[in-house]
């Protein structure tokens, strides 16, 4: 153990918005160190009253076997409330292989780099798209970004929503559950713009912007997927994505079908965005394959590229992993938290899938025959009496 205290092993880089914890040469050997250590980053944490990137140095770190699920719960803990992504640096190949064997039991990016020039890198890109794609300001804490105010939806004599209201806080996962039926889809589908409400409001960056046409509540930041997949069978995959972007394309009938001069760089401009995500999802195999001859969990897949492929400030997913297997799934959910994580990108989730929605969600409202029964933490809605009665048919 070195002689370097706890308290001078997290080290605040304030003008990069990193916090350094540094394990090097430290051995954690009982849960009470493992507290003791994780105490003081919480402390700390608080103190500062931001969120921060986390550079986490694990050089010559040993950690006992029979302590990880603890370490390992202690670090989720302090990602998902003061943590903004994580780097690692310097493991031992024992300690690559824990953290990546929880990295895909808990669903996170183990983003794990051999040395510190390349994850300050990483975390660069991370701070980059987080201010490009309008994620959290760094410094700042979460504030309301996206408000939905008594919202009512009627299709004739039937109600489909009654006077549902939530906030949603930029750079979060938000889920919205509930039983078949409760009104879901009909949710996303008037945030999307879709659905115009009877009754009722969405503020959007302070703004109203409930009586937006579908294409203009796209132009400000909105994309999705369905839960139905809705992409075009007979192109390939790189085609598919490709039509995400075709609302920030200029040009004209003549430019386009010539693919001359500036019709040409920019759909070279686009493509070079579009090789990026596929990159991102690691879909590259399949980018001139047939979507139709896809398997399922490609295709949700390649739904969420196209998605993405929109540069969306605020993305829905309606149920994402419907259908999938245990290993697509496990997949998907890795994907979505590095889209918010490192892209900044505000979510707003339905799934049938509690495990999934307690593990990533920030925060959860739950919906009943169009009406909203509970909002809060995941833990809040875990323990409300009503989510469960609502589930379980009782009472």
């Amino acid at each position: 153990m070195s002689d370097r205290t706890i308290q001078d092993r997290i080290i605040f880089h304030d003008a990069l918005g990193v916090m350094e914890v540094d394990w090097s040469d430290w051995t954690f050997t009982t849960e009470a160190e493992v507290n003791e250590f994780y105490d003081e980053i919480d402390r700390k944490a608080v103190a500062t009253g931001k969120r921060w990137y986390f550079l986490v140095n694990y050089v010559g770190c040993v950690i006992s076997p029979a302590i990880w699920p603890r370490f390992a719960e202690r670090g989720k803990y302090a990602n998902i409330t003061y943590g903004l992504g994580t780097v690692r640096i310097g493991a031992s190949a024992a300690t690559r292989d824990a953290i990546r064997q929880r990295a895909k039991g808990e669903m996170f990016r183990a983003n794990i780099f051999e040395s510190r020039d390349q994850a300050m890198l990483a975390l660069g890109e991370m701070r980059k798209r987080r201010e490009v794609l309008g994620g959290i300001p760094s410094g700042d804490t979460a504030e309301v970004y996206l408000r939905v105010e008594d919202i009512h939806l009627n299709f004739g004599g039937v109600k489909a929503l009654t006077g549902v209201g939530f906030e949603v806080n930029r750079g979060e996962v938000s889920s919205i559950i509930g039983p078949n039926g409760a009104g879901k889809s009909s949710m996303l589908n008037v945030i999307s713009g879709f659905y115009r409400p009877s009754r009722g409001r969405i503020i959007f960056e302070g703004r109203d912007r409930t009586q937006l046409p579908t294409h203009a509540v796209a132009r400000l930041g909105f994309a999705r997927t369905f839960q139905n997949i809705a992409l075009f069978k007979g192109m390939t995959t790189l085609d598919n994505i490709m039509t995400g972007r075709s609302w920030k394309m200029k040009g004209n009938v003549l430019t386009d079908a010539l693919y001359w001069g500036y019709a040409q760089k920019e759909e070279i401009k686009h493509r070079e965005h579009v090789e990026r995500i596929i990159d991102f999802l690691e879909i590259e195999a399949i980018r001139k394959t047939q979507v139709g001859r896809l398997p399922y969990g490609l295709q949700k897949r390649v739904e969420l590229a196209r998605a993405l492929a929109m540069e969306p400030k605020v993305l829905l997913l309606d149920e994402p992993m419907a259908g999938m297997n245990v290993e697509e799934k496990e997949d998907m959910v890795r994907f979505i938290l590095d889209v918010n994580e490192q892209w900044g990108t505000t979510i707003v989730l339905i799934e049938h899938d509690m495990g999934v929605v307690m593990d990533i969600s920030n925060y959860v409202v739950v919906l009943d025959h169009g009406a909203m029964i509970a909002e809060g933490t995941p833990d809040e809605i875990r323990a409300d009496p009503v989510v469960i009665r609502a589930y379980l048919g009782q009472g």
